[in-house]
Parts: C-alpha cells; structure tokens; sequence
C-alpha cells in the first residue's frame, strides 16, 4: 500500500510500504513449525527442534534484532529480574562507516517472550547458545540455516517468501502502528539517530491513523 511521509521541510511524499512481516504471520509460521513436529518421528530431539524455532522466530519479532544477532543470544545474558535481555548487535558496513562496529544492547522483554525464553530454557536445560545448531552444540544455528527454515515453513503454510529480516521492519511498523515513540523504535533496534528510524518506518495508512487516533482518544469536536 502507498502511504504518506513526511520528507524535508514538511512536504509530503508518497512512498511505498517497506515489506515487512505481520504479527499473524508470526503466528502461523511457529504453527507451522508444530506441523512440521506432527509429520516427523516426533522424538526428543524433533521436539527440541521444534521449540527451538518456534522460540527463534518470537525473538526475532519480539527484539527487532538483525538475524545474525538473534543467532549469537546467550542464556547468560537474560535478566530475568530486570526483565531484559542483552546481545552484541553486528552493525553492518557503510559508505560513511567503513569498519561497521560491535556494541553491547540491552532492551526489554515482554512478559510472553520471557515466559517462552524460561520454560525453553528450563526444559531443554540450555547453557550459552540460546539456539545452538544442534542439541548439545558450542555453535550457534547459522544465518543460512535460518533463511532455509524460513522458506521451507512459508512453504508449509502457503505463504509468501519470508525473509528475516522483514521481522526487523515488521516489529518497528507494529509499534509504529501503536504510536511508539520514533526514539523508542530506534533504541530497540539499535538505530544511531531516530533520522534513519523515520527515513525508514514512517510510514502511515488509514488503518495506522485510525489505530493511534483512538489509542491516544483524540477528539476533533
């Protein structure tokens, strides 16, 4: 869908949506993920597996962190007094940041996420790798091996083509969508400015109007 978006000294463009992934698609990929359970030999370690993903792609969404940054989330790192969870986030290199860099992030879990981060945790007795390549392994599932459960999961259900990191946009539009702060958006996703948040997220259609209108009660009379 087009949308509007405010550019320069005011002036309004219309531009196009990023693509993004939606909160009901979330959801039917980690069903997905219980069918493709349904049709193995349904052992400890397909169990495992299943957990594992279901659990990767509520990170994924839930943080708004980057793929390869999901993959290296360690046990240590979860608060769960604070409610929090801490990752070294990877910033990929640009024309004016040639060497990227690496800094620590912590952001806030929702109580779902962290409920779903205890029990996994507890009952698979995970230390370090939050989501090991396999059961019992020092190395982390991989970037590429993501990209393929992606599609394979998508393809499950009848979906359109996934990839990860339309749940990076797809966490930033639902806040948006509910009249989060830009600065707030771009503290969870580790944005340098809220320039590049804005430049990027928003965006804004009737139904995102409507949405945050009535969150805020706004009255016109």
């Amino acid at each position: 869908m087009n949308s509007l978006v405010p550019f320069g000294g005011g002036d309004l463009l219309l531009k196009e949506q990023v693509d993004h992934i939606e909160l009901y698609e979330v959801e039917t990929l980690k069903r997905a993920c219980d069918v493709t359970y349904e049709r193995s030999k349904q052992t400890e370690n397909y169990r495992w597996i299943r957990d594992r993903n279901k659990l990767f792609l509520q990170l994924m969404w839930a943080t708004g962190a980057r793929v390869s940054d999901v993959t290296e989330m360690n046990t240590a790192r979860i608060s769960y007094k604070d409610k929090t969870i801490t990752f070294l986030v990877h910033k990929r290199k640009s024309r004016k940041a040639k060497n990227g860099g690496e800094f620590w992030h912590t952001i806030g879990l929702d109580m779902e996420t962290l409920a779903a981060l205890m029990d996994y945790i507890q009952t698979w007795e995970m230390r370090g790798h939050i989501f090991p390549a396999r059961r019992g392994s020092s190395k982390a599932i991989t970037r590429q091996a993501i990209n393929k459960l992606l599609v394979e999961l998508a393809h499950i259900v009848g979906m359109r083509h996934i990839h990860p990191h339309m749940f990076r946009h797809g966490i930033a539009m639902h806040l948006q969508s509910q009249g989060v702060p830009a600065e707030t958006i771009a503290y969870r996703l580790a944005h340098s400015s809220t320039a590049i948040t804005l430049k990027t997220y928003a965006r804004m259609d009737e139904r995102q109007e409507r949405s945050i209108l009535d969150s805020l009660n706004v009255k016109f009379w």
